[in-house]
């Protein structure tokens, strides 16, 4: 109705009528106008395409951190720079895919001096590219200062390159002042330099807790695991349960027990390997089952064989079983092997030893392990 009506007007409607159609258009006009802006791709997007091998997806995604260059003058200086230090196109990538502000950073004052602390540690090219990485969220100086803190605590560079390889997140951190408190924690709790340096080397992060967190862990390694502050295990002891929470190390014990294992045979077991823990909750039910119902050994056998339930059960010794059995039965064998011996055997010497002797007795006995390990290996 109300169209009708204005339809209905005089000539000073169609001057309306007039002056709202130039409304709508121009109203439509700027809008076009300015989708065709916002369409518009910017430089960085052909840069990153073109230049680091970005997507588009990905290179319209880095324009949040570097839309607001002006030019790609800083941006190739960096990418020459990662050239220079021996990356190639593909770690150049991986760098700025992981943090493309990076492309924004000062070669002269931020990345080369970092480069050069680390340059004379022997860092391999693989290395370096984690390092610029992370390169955005920790100085030079800080970097310098946990490089010379190390070195003073290890003595030597190769064991410096592995901490750093294992914490690159942690740079932004004083190393000084969060490791030492807990160099401390482990001297008086009695672990030896040895141990101390293992844990240092392959977990510095637990290093870098809170000191009462590290005492009150370290505390719960004997009483839990049965393994005692001098035993050589401790320390494996020790990443067991900061790994594990309590209630899963009681669910895992839980298992060995619905499986007719007393509390003293459990710690029988993880006093020699506290890694038979660390498998899921199917895998362990799934090997008690083959060793103790299908095989028929006890408990007692497998406290004192832990090995044996942190093989592969599928891959490794499901198929050397079934290669034993099948040599048994044909009186092949001379000698009566355990299955945990030779399960410890390496892949190269089972074939060896087991596999290549009887395979004109046994035809396509070698297929058949190698296909059952899922490994096929060429015959040497």
């Amino acid at each position: 109705m109300w169209i009708l009506r204005f339809k209905s007007r005089n000539n000073n409607g169609a001057t309306q009528i007039s002056s709202l159609q130039s409304l709508i258009h121009s109203h439509y006009s700027t809008k076009s106008t300015q989708n065709h802006q916002i369409c518009e791709p910017h430089f960085m997007v052909d840069y990153l395409v073109n230049s680091i091998g970005f997507s588009q997806d990905q290179a319209f995604s880095a324009l949040t951190k570097v839309g607001h260059l002006k030019s790609t003058q800083n941006p190739n200086s960096v990418v020459d720079f990662f050239k220079q230090c021996g990356l190639d196109k593909t770690q150049v990538k991986n760098i700025v895919c992981y943090c493309p502000k990076i492309l924004t950073a000062n070669v002269d004052k931020t990345l080369a001096p970092k480069f050069r602390v680390l340059q004379e540690l022997g860092l391999t090219e693989r290395a370096l590219e984690k390092l610029f990485r992370r390169s955005v969220n920790f100085s030079t100086n800080r970097l310098g200062a946990n490089v010379d803190y190390l070195r003073e605590v290890l003595g030597s560079d190769e064991k410096v390159i592995k901490v750093i390889q294992r914490s690159w997140w942690m740079f932004s951190l004083n190393y000084a002042k969060k490791l030492s408190p807990n160099l401390l924690v482990l001297k008086k709790n009695g672990l030896s330099d040895d141990k101390i340096e293992y844990i240092l080397l392959k977990n510095p992060s637990c290093l870098l807790r809170n000191p009462d967190w590290l005492e009150a862990t370290i505390k719960k390694v004997e009483p839990v695991l049965g393994i005692p502050p001098e035993s050589p295990r401790f320390v494996d002891g020790l990443k067991m349960v900061i790994s594990l929470s309590e209630s899963t190390i009681d669910m895992k014990s839980g298992i060995f027990r619905s499986f007719g294992w007393s509390d003293s045979e459990i710690l029988t077991m993880t006093r020699s390997l506290p890694s038979c823990l660390r498998g899921s909750e199917a895998k362990l039910q799934a090997s008690l089952k083959f060793f103790m119902r299908k095989l028929g050994y006890t408990a007692a056998y497998l406290a004192t064989h832990p090995k044996l339930l942190v093989y592969s059960l599928d891959k490794r010794v499901m198929p050397r079983y079934e290669v034993l059995e099948i040599l048994k039965e044909k009186k092949l064998l001379k000698n009566n092997f355990s299955l945990c011996s030779v399960s410890a055997l390496s892949v190269e010497k089972f074939i060896k030893d087991f596999v290549m002797p009887y395979n004109e007795f046994v035809p396509n006995l070698y297929e058949a392990y190698t296909n059952a390990t899922g490994h096929p290996q060429k015959i040497k």
